[in-house]
C-alpha cells in the first residue's frame, strides 16, 4: 500500500471514529439524557437538542480528529520514512480525539456547584446526608 493510499484511508478511519465516538459521548451524557426525557417524568424535555447540538456535535466529531491527521502528514512531508509519518499522523489524530472526547464529557456532564463530593463522602454538605 503507498503512502497516498494509507493517508486516505487513515483520514477515513479517523473521520469515521471521531463522529462515531462524539455521538456515543453526547448520547450517554447527563445533559443529552434530561433533553431526551430521561428527567422526573420527562421534566426538562427538550428535543431541539436534536437539531442544534447533535449536528454541531457530529460534524466536530468528524472534521476535528482528520484535521489534526492531516496537518500532521502536511508537517512530516519529505521527512522520514512513509511509516514513520503515517504512524505519527496516528497518533498525533488520536491524541487529538481523545483531548475532544474529554472537552465534550466535561461539557455534556456539568459538575453540580451546589454539591463539593459524593454523598458521604468528607466533602458531601449537610443537604446531602440529610433524608
Amino acid at each position: 500500500m503507498e503512502q497516498r493510499d494509507a493517508a486516505g484511508y487513515g483520514g477515513c478511519a479517523t473521520a469515521a471514529l471521531g463522529a462515531v465516538t462524539a455521538l456515543y459521548v453526547w448520547g450517554s451524557s447527563r445533559r443529552t439524557g434530561v433533553h431526551m426525557g430521561r428527567g422526573f417524568e420527562g421534566e426538562g424535555q427538550d428535543l431541539s437538542v436534536l437539531w442544534t447540538e447533535l449536528p454541531l456535535v457530529l460534524l466536530a466529531g468528524a472534521l476535528v480528529p482528520p484535521a489534526a491527521w492531516l496537518l500532521a502528514l502536511r508537517l512530516l512531508r519529505g521527512r522520514g520514512a512513509p511509516r514513520f509519518r503515517v504512524l505519527t499522523a496516528a497518533v498525533c489524530a488520536a491524541g487529538v480525539l481523545a483531548l475532544s472526547v474529554w472537552a465534550l464529557h466535561g461539557w455534556a456532564n456539568p459538575q453540580d456547584p451546589d454539591r463539593a463530593g459524593l454523598s458521604g463522602s468528607p466533602g458531601a454538605g449537610p443537604s446531602d446526608l440529610d433524608l
